[in-house]
């Protein structure tokens, strides 16, 4: 299909993962890729391998997208490359546990930008260009965590939250310039983090099947497909809202 042709998409953080699948998809739908990763140049580029395997086009752009000298490059090189960007995917966070009276401001600020400023200076990069163009998708990934929260993770859930947010008040700010800015909040999903909890703790993913009414958990495919809906034109009317991908954990507030 070729529902996103003719279109750039950047996805941040995706090396792996939601972001990998959202990356490899969007080429399938016919969109040109800016593939972007922080730490391993060779797990960048292996998604790009895999994207023009299958016939799409993708370059590899390292940058730290929670600094604006990140941001800046990685925009500077996409529009090297593609001369316009259309999709903007704000892919980049990190979980980790925390009891709120024990978060150190260190972890605390880290959690923030990794999560919440990241998504801010991508967004704000983002709109500066596609209010040039008069026209733009940019989507935003929280968390069911950013909705519902978790004791242990006060500091991931307050920036996730943020994020939902964010993605409100842009989808206010950015309609009138042919923007639309909508969010999806992934459940539990089968990533690498995931399954390393999975193996020190089996009985997590007994409970965690259990709280889902589909009795699983979600894969990064799915995340990617709510992600081809929110940068395709059957979204037209879709705005400032965050799409909820969790297999029914939020709706199944009695299960425990």
């Amino acid at each position: 299909m070729d529902i996103l042709k003719d279109k750039a998409a950047l996805v941040t953080g995706s090396t792996r993962g939601i972001g990998r699948a959202i990356a490899i998809r969007y080429a399938r739908e016919g969109a040109s890729v800016i593939v972007n990763g922080l730490q391993s140049i060779t797990a960048a580029e292996s998604v790009v391998k895999e994207i023009k395997s299958q016939g799409g086009s993708a370059i590899a752009v390292m940058g730290d997208v929670s600094t604006l000298k990140g941001v800046n490059h990685v925009f500077e090189k996409a529009l090297e490359a593609y001369k316009r960007i259309d999709i903007v995917v704000c892919n980049v966070g990190k979980h980790k546990v925390f009891n709120a009276l024990d978060t150190s401001l260190e972890d605390w600020e880290k959690m923030i930008r990794l999560n919440l400023t990241s998504t801010f200076l991508t967004c704000k990069k983002a709109a500066e260009l596609m209010k040039k163009q008069k026209y733009g998708r940019i989507i935003t990934i929280s968390s069911k965590m950013g909705i519902v929260g978790l004791g242990g993770s006060s500091a991931y859930c307050t920036a996730k939250a943020g994020v939902v947010m964010l993605t409100k008040v842009l989808g206010i700010e950015l309609a009138e310039h042919g923007i639309l800015v909508n969010g999806i909040a992934p459940g539990v999903t089968e990533t690498q983090p995931t399954f390393d909890v999975f193996k020190r703790d089996p009985e997590i993913e007994v409970r965690m099947n259990k709280r889902i009414p589909l009795n699983r958990i979600g894969k990064p495919e799915e995340m990617a497909a709510a992600a081809v809906f929110l940068a395709s034109d059957d979204s037209s009317y879709v705005n400032g809202t965050t799409l909820i991908v969790d297999g029914g954990w939020i709706a199944n507030s009695d299960a425990y």
